[in-house]
């Protein structure tokens, strides 16, 4: 063991960085040494499975940097991964959130648990929802204490979080629609993303320079929820206002007009690579993208849902979206594009999506190699009878290595069955793909859970269109386990 403590510290680092966390626990109470060459690899990550009604483990790692304080400029990650089956399951069922999600009765915490300290310590920031915070943190909220724990972390990259965060207001009655409010009373997390960013007052909490990489879970269909975590434009545009991030996923409602005013003047996003967001208007994607100078991935998932906000429109125009695209036509090597209806709750009008344009324009974005969309995208001519003419190849980035196709999405006006699809796919692969897309050496068919393509007994008919082609392709069923992704 001494010649283990001495080697350099760099050596000692990797070696240590093998073992597993609770091997590396055991291992820290050993001796002095080893425990001051674990503590920075142990805090390093969090990762808990959060069930709303035990927010003890955080609870306690907050005493634990509250009593040391040096602990926290450790913690790089924070993963915050759904541990309630009822949470898991709107994953991959994001509807009627509250037959799934009974209300949680979480532990109060006490005087043992620091209370006293973290009280001490929000009052003293003189923030203007200070008493709110106490407030909840005395009820034990979850969002109440995660956003008690990121506020000491100064040095955080990483932060992803599931439902359980973003959805901590759940109550409210069964069966009743209510849209979602932007400054609702549960937010604490998007308000002190706010505050680190936009507040110039010495309130004490981190201003999260290093903050590289957040996720957080779309927008759920049909009842979106009372507060969900991050529905106010004005946290979107906190996060993107942090000068380290390079990865955001998520979503929040549109601003009340367009263009919108930057809270702090625009931002220099240069550094972001990576922008996956769901539900905002295509106007309030192009003033993000018109930003960024170096973005590689793109996802934008249109999703119309009546009632919750007027800009949100049963309209796509896809036009619209690749003029916005403009400023990424250099650098975006990664597209997904895709555009959900749902229905809100009692609302029997179902309002159909409406289409303009088509995607023909990405035919100037030369540096795609990787494009998922929904075969009713691709084929954009909706209230006219199917078209011997029009081609799926034609809305293609033309240099695309792997194309990823949808089933999701069916629409009345929309004139082609699955055959029909069957039918252009086997035109472009056998006709044009050579010329048209001459990169192009994958195919895959994401099915979504329920997919037609699986009902009707389809998937052999995709497997039969590559019979002698050169092209590799695959069917991507549906993720059991999407929570485990955060």
């Amino acid at each position: 063991m001494a010649s283990f403590h001495a080697c350099p510290k760099e050596l000692t680092d990797l070696i240590l960085e093998q073992v597993s966390t609770c091997d590396l626990a055991a291992l820290s109470l050993t001796s002095k040494k080893l425990y001051t060459a674990a503590i920075p690899l142990l805090y390093s990550q969090i990762s808990f499975n959060i069930n709303r009604n035990n927010p003890r483990p955080l609870i306690h790692l907050c005493r634990s940097i509250f009593k040391n304080p040096e602990l926290a400029i450790y913690i790089k990650s924070v993963r915050l991964r759904d541990g309630e089956p009822e949470t898991q399951k709107l994953f991959q069922c994001r509807n009627d959130h509250q037959r799934w999600t009974p209300k949680a009765s979480p532990p109060h915490p006490t005087d043992e648990d620091g209370l006293p300290e973290y009280v001490s310590f929000i009052a003293g920031s003189g923030l203007s929802y200070a008493d709110l915070w106490i407030e909840k943190l005395r009820a034990g909220d979850l969002n109440a204490c995660v956003a008690l724990l990121l506020s000491k972390l100064p040095n955080l990259t990483t932060f992803r979080v599931g439902y359980a965060v973003v959805l901590a207001d759940l109550t409210g009655i069964r069966y009743d629609f209510k849209p979602p409010e932007t400054a609702g009373e549960n937010q604490f997390l998007g308000k002190m993303f706010q505050s680190a960013a936009f507040d110039t007052s010495n309130h004490g909490i981190s201003r999260f320079q290093r903050l590289q990489d957040v996720f957080y879970p779309t927008i759920l269909d049909n009842n979106p929820g009372r507060n969900p975590e991050f529905s106010n434009p004005r946290d979107v545009m906190a996060l993107l206002n942090l000068p380290s991030l390079r990865s955001l996923s998520g979503w929040c409602l549109n601003p009340s007009s367009f263009p919108f005013t930057w809270p702090a003047g625009p931002p220099n996003l240069s550094h972001l690579t990576s922008l996956s967001m769901s539900f905002i208007h295509v106007d309030f994607l192009a003033q993000i993208l018109e930003r960024t100078s170096n973005l590689k991935n793109l996802s934008w998932e249109w999703k119309y849902i009546t009632d919750v906000d007027p800009l949100n429109t049963n309209t796509i125009d896809l036009d619209r979206f690749v003029e916005a695209l403009k400023p990424c036509q250099d650098t975006l090597e990664d597209l997904t594009i895709d555009c959900i209806n749902t229905v809100a709750w009692y609302d029997f009008d179902y309002r159909y999506v409406e289409l303009r344009g088509s995607l023909h324009g990405l035919d100037r974005f030369a540096n795609i190699k990787r494009f998922k969309t929904p075969f009713t995208l691709l084929l954009p001519e909706w209230d006219d009878d199917p078209k011997d003419s029009t081609r799926m190849e034609d809305s293609m980035p033309p240099n695309v290595e792997i194309v990823t196709l949808t089933d999701v999405n069916r629409v009345p006006d929309y004139p082609y069955d699955i055959d029909g699809e069957i039918t252009k796919l086997r035109a472009w692969i056998t006709e044009t793909a050579a010329t048209r897309t001459p990169k192009l050496v994958e195919i895959c068919l994401d099915l979504s859970s329920g997919s037609d393509w699986v009902w009707f007994e389809k998937c052999g008919d995709f497997e039969q269109v590559f019979e002698g082609s050169r092209l590799r392709h695959r069917i991507i069923e549906e993720d059991k386990e999407p929570w485990k992704d955060v």
